[in-house]
């Protein structure tokens, strides 16, 4: 691949996309620490006082992946860490749907939008997964750009947000309906 440059403008789109969710995320567990608390204890993975340790450290890496990515300097690093974080919580969720724990809340975000886990969470999360390998791999082949390619990059990267967070809440709206409809939940 020497020679060959990628459009900094697609990586700072998936930079700022991918920095908007961990940051939204992040801030969203930490409005709502209890509650959040209350989701990682209820995935049944760890110990109630690792539950406490992670609920409490997690946001806090989440914050801390969300400005790496913004900082050209530890945007690799951040990227591969984000890889890890959303690979994590993809393996999280399947043992869970493997359970038939499916009722459960994601956790990933707080603030009224509650989501149930399924394969197609898992899905969602793979794909999060890719998006931050892909900027890992990239950014060191990837031309420097200008202040329009950064600007325009992260205009992108919000309008992603809104379209991924758009959907989010659509699901959610959609699964709520459904149990409500369904004989179960009547």
């Amino acid at each position: 691949m020497e020679g060959v440059f990628y459009e900094p403008l697609l990586t700072w789109g998936l930079r700022g996309f991918l920095a908007l969710l961990f940051a939204t995320a992040a801030i969203s567990k930490l409005t709502a620490m209890e509650e959040f608390h209350g989701v990682v204890r209820n995935f049944r993975l760890l110990p109630d006082a690792a539950s406490r340790a992670v609920a409490m450290v997690l946001p806090v890496v989440e914050l801390a992946v969300a400005a790496g990515l913004m900082i050209t300097a530890l945007a690799v690093p951040a990227a591969w860490a984000g890889a890890g974080l959303l690979a994590l919580f993809g393996v999280a969720i399947a043992i869970n749907v493997m359970r038939g724990r499916t009722q459960i809340d994601c956790g990933c975000f707080r603030n009224g939008l509650k989501q149930q886990i399924s394969w197609l969470m898992v899905g969602r999360n793979l794909v999060l997964t890719g998006l931050a390998l892909a900027i890992a791999g990239l950014l060191p082949v990837t031309g420097g750009g200008g202040i329009a390619d950064l600007l325009v990059g992260l205009i992108a990267g919000a309008v992603f947000m809104l379209l991924y967070f758009s959907a989010s809440m659509l699901g959610g709206i959609a699964a709520r309906q459904n149990q409500t409809l369904s004989p179960k939940g009547r």
